[in-house]
């Protein structure tokens, strides 16, 4: 794929979540104006399909960073470092020059 390619089909899923979650959000909205017109006569936990097909796009997006649980634990150091000299000498596994001379 092209990079030319990817960038526009990148582009094309970034419009299609921004249009699906606009849609999402008038279809909340035109319930909330049935429940005001009925004047709250309409139960607010009653759902229809659309709502049950909008719900994963409805919830993409939050307002909040998700809060992460704090972990009781200890910052002490570790018990035990190990240090190299900084001016060890160079080890060779092997000094080989050549095939060996009895092949």
């Amino acid at each position: 794929m092209t990079p030319l390619r990817r960038l526009g089909f990148a582009f094309w899923l970034a419009l299609a979540l921004l249009f699906g979650q606009q849609a999402a959000a008038l279809h909340d909205l035109g319930h909330a104006v049935n429940q005001i017109e009925h004047k709250g006569s309409v139960p607010p936990g009653s759902t229809c399909d659309q709502c049950f097909a909008c719900a994963q796009l409805a919830g993409a997006a939050t307002t909040t960073p998700p809060v992460l649980p704090l972990v009781a634990g200890h910052d002490a150091a570790p018990s035990a470092v190990v240090s190299t000299p900084a001016c060890a000498a160079p080890r060779f596994a092997y000094l080989s020059r050549g095939p060996p001379a009895l092949l």
